[in-house]
């Protein structure tokens, strides 16, 4: 076992150094008694210890000026690093007693890490931190305002309920929680939400470096050009230029910081250099499917997701923790802020069936055969539509049901409308087909994929001018596009994933206020949105989302892993000594290839050593897929065209443990079709070189009695020039089947009544009154909207008559559901009329005057006497028209007028 010496010097001086610092700002068993920090005289070990006096440091990582910045505790190697607790602690407190400042803890063994901050939480990080990490996280410390107190910039979030969501993660960011949930449905301003509480948390001095990340090119590029450029004055570093630490603010792709096939971009980065991540729905990316960018940085880490709660994945909650504020779609439908939708869920005979033997005429037969298909054998499913077949019979049909029942504009064009194609060749197909079909309307119809020339271009222009209308997308359109006027969706693909689903659906939830050119709409109006749902192969996307409540089946592993855990899972089974030396064999050798610098495999150092020391891993099974596995994926260099040849291969160890043939000769005809593709490139001399090889492995007798050594001969002599292999994909058969619709149903976006709301509405004396026809006098109105706002904020006379554009009372009447046709103003307004026509002594400035207040009232509901001192009441000078008194009369009778 290693002394605390050795730790020392192999373990965590490295990553010392790996962090940037200079020896002479690394000081070793420093005298925490007799040295004087505040004068910077720092007294280290001099072999002669005073007993029960001196206490020494084992290391004080210091400033460029000497001051204190951290102490770290080192145990060997074997000991658990939080034996050292106690003593840093009394090390801490020795310099705090004279420089009056806290000094955060690191406890190390070597291999795991934790550090203690200035508030003392302690928590587990991949290593020490830079030395300019440490000091800024010090200044930070220092000038640190609560959160509570820092006012919300409302010229980022207005709303008022993501004025209220930012408050509340102010409120939970103060108690020094390092980790939050935002759920909120596509299109309530989650970014904007998002830049509102990072502007908030660095005027706080909570953070000062933060990074945004996504893992779609769309989103990175919305939280840069949206968010960071049009709220804050300094520029955002955009990690997919290059690698830098000269910015506060930056956006990066997972793509990016996870890096190439040698280096990893977020390991340039110290542990600490972040103070805050936000995480777009990135937590979930099949790009960093381990979180290795989560658990390498210690910040405030909070995660962004428009997925609902019910839809939602125990990993994100894991990460996370239970939402710490949400806004669902439902409720951002109540509340008038998004839309909800109309669908049309269709089935048709060939999307849901697939082209049956029998539906194959003379014609079709020909058609077959032209295209090199043999018509006996071709009997595809409904799921193989754009894959194996396309059916321009199918896609008119498409069309011709949208074109029939889609929203459309006053001057008969459909509505702004986004297509959810299955492939570019599709998309390609549909835009020939929406030619034939309707030519009048052939420019208005334009495919929109990442690999044209100037996408983005075209993607302004379905945004920003009235055409084209309808735009076929794949990929491009599905998230981070924000086209408000958008009152169509066709969705002619599958969608498994929840998070993707939403992101699509949210393209068409914006209202008519964020509407800027209302002429694109039916009726100048957008009250809801339309989709059109085509089942493939028995999959409906709306069935399977809102009625099935379709989860995330959450990130698959990836092929190494699964090489790794099919090896570990052979050592269960019944091997001959031979068999189970080549297993084991491949299974070390995978070990030992893991990075041990790498902070993950660092932390299980002592199970690989043990494991490594083990003669045979008989009885470690569990500890190899427990512990090790989850580190494979941290290797580097494979080639993926190797790999996936390996891991088909490597199926058969356990088909020829179980004599299945029937599964050989499935893995043989996949293997031998690979096999071929790369023997015929026998130009190159390494192909050249194993032709005999590769000859012997396409042979029937290769593969009778197949053995252990064979399937070893697959992976030792032929997967290493897999990297040669190129996909050949057989074309997509066209073809003009006969289509129909089989089934046709309407689903109709319930909106979920507000539990809370209906408690308050029943309860409410006010309410009540409203009810029974009595009316309200201004204060109970008053007094009904600070109670109802509470529990809304949203629900506020300013806000409901400036954002909705209705009269408060109406606003009310539809929410208690009373069917009244009087105006309210027209109430307000007959009294007033009636006070003045009863009062014929007044003069016409004074009538002037009442006729202003009416006015105001009717708007407001409610009247102070220091009101009149405002505009638009104080050019009247209401003192010299009134006295005081009568003034305070007039006042009253305003407030006792019964609304209803």
């Amino acid at each position: 076992m290693l002394s605390e010496f050795e730790t020392r010097k192999q373990y965590i001086d490295p990553e010392l150094k790996k962090q940037g610092w200079l020896p002479k700002y690394i000081k070793e068993e420093v005298n925490s008694v007799k040295s004087n920090f505040k004068d910077k005289n720092i007294i280290l070990f001099d072999g002669n210890p005073q007993q029960n006096v001196d206490r020494f440091i084992d290391y004080l990582l210091l400033d460029e000026d000497y001051t204190p910045l951290a102490i770290i505790e080192a145990k060997r190697f074997s000991k658990d690093a939080d034996t050292g607790r106690i003593q840093a602690r009394t090390y801490s407190l020795d310099i705090e007693s004279q420089i009056n400042q806290k000094v955060p803890i690191f406890l190390t063994n070597g291999q795991k890490w934790v550090f203690i901050d200035e508030y003392g939480i302690e928590r587990k990080v991949s290593g020490p931190f830079s030395q300019a990490d440490l000091k800024r996280r010090r200044d930070l410390y220092q000038n640190r305002k609560d959160p509570r107190t820092v006012k919300i910039n409302t010229r980022i979030v207005d709303r008022p309920r993501s004025v209220t969501i930012v408050r509340k993660l102010s409120e939970h960011f103060s108690e020094c929680h390092r980790t939050a949930l935002i759920e909120m449905a596509t299109g309530t301003g989650k970014t904007r939400v998002a830049m509102a509480l990072i502007d908030l948390l660095i005027k706080s001095n909570v953070v000062r470096n933060v990074l945004f990340i996504a893992d779609r090119i769309a989103l990175v590029g919305q939280a840069r050009d949206n968010g960071f450029k049009k709220y804050f004055t300094e520029p955002a570093a955009d990690l997919r230029e290059g690698f830098t630490t000269s910015s506060r603010l930056y956006v990066s792709t997972v793509q990016t910081l996870m890096g190439g096939k040698e280096t990893r971009l977020f390991e340039k980065y110290s542990p600490g250099f972040f103070d805050l991540i936000v995480f777009d729905e990135a937590h979930r990316s099949i790009y960093d499917k381990n979180n290795l960018i989560y658990q390498y940085f210690d910040c405030i880490k909070i995660g962004l997701t428009a997925t609902p709660r019910e839809r939602e994945t125990q990993s994100t909650f894991d990460l996370f923790g239970k939402a710490t504020a949400e806004y669902s779609y439902d409720e951002a439908v109540r509340d008038g802020v998004l839309v909800p939708y109309f669908a049309h869920i269709i089935s048709t005979k060939v999307l849901n069936e697939g082209i049956k033997q029998e539906d194959l005429d003379k014609f079709l037969k020909d058609q077959l055969r032209r295209q090199d298909v043999d018509p006996d054998t071709f009997e595809p499913t409904g799921s193989q539509f754009d894959r194996v077949f396309m059916d321009n019979k199918t896609n008119a049909l498409i069309i011709k049901s949208f074109m029939e029942n889609c929203y459309k504009s006053d001057e008969g064009k459909p509505t702004k409308s986004i297509f959810f194609c299955a492939s570019k060749n599709h998309a390609n197909k549909m835009k020939e087909v929406f030619g034939e079909l309707f030519p009048k309307f052939a420019s208005e119809v334009q495919v929109i994929t990442s690999d044209m020339y100037r996408a983005n271009d075209e993607v302004k222009r379905f945004k920003q001018r009235s055409s084209p209308r309808i735009a076929l997308s794949v990929g491009m359109l599905d998230t981070g596009v924000d086209i408000p006027e958008v009152c169509n969706l066709v969705f002619i693909k599958p969608v498994a994933s929840p998070i993707r689903f939403w992101q699509m659906l949210g393209r068409g939830t914006r209202n008519l206020e964020a509407c800027k050119h209302k002429d694109w709409l039916p009726n100048s109006r957008k009250d809801d949105f339309k989709i059109f749902d085509f089942v493939i192969g028995g999959h409906s996307n709306i069935e399977f989302h809102e009625l099935e409540r379709g989860k995330g089946t959450g990130v698959p592993n990836d092929v190494l892993t699964n090489i790794f855990n099919n090896r570990v899972a052979l050592l269960e089974e019944n091997l001959s000594p031979h068999e189970r030396e080549l297993i084991t064999g491949k299974i070390r050798s995978t070990i030992d290839a893991l990075d041990e610098d790498f902070f993950l495999v660092r932390e299980k150092s002592s199970v690989i050593s043990r494991i490594k020391e083990s003669d045979d891993f008989d009885g470690l099974v569990d500890e190899l897929m427990d512990e090790v596995s989850p580190l494979i994926i941290t290797q580097f260099g494979s080639n993926s065209k190797v790999s996936s040849f390996i891991l088909k291969a490597e199926k058969l160890f356990t088909c020829v443990l179980d004599r299945d043939k029937e599964k050989i000769d499935k893995i043989r005809r996949e293997l031998v079709f690979m096999i071929r593709n790369v023997a015929d490139k026998d130009n190159l001399q390494v192909i050249s070189e194993k032709k005999p090889l590769l000859i012997r492995a396409q042979q029937m007798e290769f593969w009778e009695d197949l053995t252990f050594e064979d399937v070893e001969f697959l992976v030792r002599e032929i997967a290493p020039v897999m990297k040669y292999f190129e996909p050949t994909s057989r074309p997509v058969v066209d073809i003009s089947a006969f289509d129909m619709i089989v089934d046709w149903k309407e689903f109709e976006k319930e909106v979920k009544e507000d539990e809370s709301l209906k408690r308050l509405l029943e309860r409410n004396e006010s309410v009540c009154k409203l009810k029974e026809g009595e009316g309200i006098t201004s204060r109970e109105l008053l007094d009904l909207e600070k109670e109802l706002s509470s529990l809304k904020p949203e629900i506020a006379i300013e806000y409901i008559q400036k954002q909705q554009n209705i009269d408060f009372l109406l606003f009310l009447r539809d929410i208690i559901k009373i069917k009244r046709n009087e105006d309210p103003r027209a109430i307000i307004e007959k009294r007033f009329d009636s006070y003045i026509t009863n009062n014929p002594q007044y003069t016409s400035r004074q009538l002037e005057f009442l006729m202003l207040l009416k006015k105001v009232f009717a708007e407001r509901k409610h009247i102070e006497m220091k009101d009149l001192g405002s505009p638009p009441f104080e050019d009247e000078n209401p003192l010299d028209l009134f006295s005081y008194e009568e003034l305070v009369g007039i006042v009253d009778k305003c407030n006792r007028i019964r609304m209803c």
